[in-house]
């Protein structure tokens, strides 16, 4: 991945009175009068299902409420914003992101696009359920290190940056990473996606699309926030991780809590199907979105989220 050597700070606390973050090349630059060194760093991803880490070229077993079904991931893409460190005395260490094909940021803020996924072999290479060929397992960018001990970010698109990108782009000319993942240009983005393959244990098989996003973004032919500043129903994953540091560990989407309790069958006027279904609609109209939401912690009444009910990020 291309790593720009020029940084822009964003919402996390400025570098006060030194221009230590100037650049991202080697592991320290300089210090401050407390001789905190200020280092790059790589934030890094990675997909597990139980001990084993996801990949296009395998089905894994042991889903569905009765783990009679095997998955085969096809698409695994996700944003994320509102990066934060924390020292052991949980104070917010001064940070600075790098600027990227798949890190953006302006003055609504900064997302970056985590994709985990080709779309070359096996299940990745589903025509009905692939992804994008590019991947990013990482975000990179410099802290003055202080000594880091716990990281805290959003699943998601921030909603400023969306009003912005969708009132002043569009769909075509949108900058990269958010010339994808949208529902549609009039409708605001995903926050998370997930698509698979599934098989029962009697070679039925099926197909799963788990799409996380914002939800009542807009009114009739108008665009994604046009007239307010906030989708009635935001459901964006918060993510606190204790006893993190990025130079020894790695952010772990666990696929088996996103989804636990989840049927991946329906039975619809006597007839039951393979397949797992959730667009961020309400339960009412997708059950299968109950548990998931649950799941990411996030309130189907409100669209609120909560770090400590969000058992799918974990930290290896």
């Amino acid at each position: 991945m291309d790593k720009s050597t020029h940084l822009k700070p964003i919402s996390l606390a400025a570098i006060a009175a030194t221009s230590m973050l100037s650049a991202c090349g080697g592991s320290s630059s300089s210090t401050d009068d407390n001789n905190a060194v200020a280092e790059a760093f790589s934030l890094d991803f990675k997909a597990m299902s139980g001990v084993e880490e996801v990949n296009c070229d395998t089905m894994f077993t042991g889903y569905g409420s009765d783990a009679s079904y095997s998955l085969g991931v096809s698409d695994l893409r996700f944003y994320v914003s509102n990066i934060k460190f924390y020292d052991q005395y949980d104070v917010e260490i001064e940070a600075t992101l790098d600027e990227n094909e798949f890190q953006y940021q302006s003055e609504q803020g900064f997302v970056a696009l985590i994709d985990l996924t080709g779309n070359s072999s096996g299940t990745c290479a589903l025509e009905s359920l692939t992804g994008t060929a590019r991947t990013n397992t990482e975000i990179t960018g410099t802290y003055l290190d202080t000594g880091v001990a716990k990281v805290s970010f959003d699943l998601g698109l921030p909603q400023a940056i969306m009003k912005d990108v969708i009132a002043t782009t569009s769909a075509e000319d949108a900058p990269s990473p958010l010339n994808e993942m949208y529902w549609s240009w009039a409708s605001g983005y995903r926050h998370f996606v997930m698509n698979f393959a599934i098989e029962d244990t009697n070679g039925e098989s099926g197909e799963g699309y788990l799409h996380i996003g914002s939800r009542n973004c807009t009114g009739d032919g108008l665009l994604a926030l046009e007239t307010q500043d906030e989708c009635d129903f935001i459901n964006t994953p918060k993510v606190e991780l204790d006893n993190f540091d990025p130079a020894v560990n790695t952010v772990v989407v666990d696929i088996e809590s996103v989804l636990a309790d989840v049927a991946f069958s329906s039975t619809s006027e006597g007839v039951t199907t393979t397949g797992v279904s959730c667009h961020s609609a309400p339960s009412s109209v997708q059950a299968d979105c109950g548990p998931i939401f649950v799941n990411f912690g996030i309130s189907a009444e409100t669209g609120d989220s909560l770090a400590a009910d969000n058992s799918t990020v974990v930290v290896e």
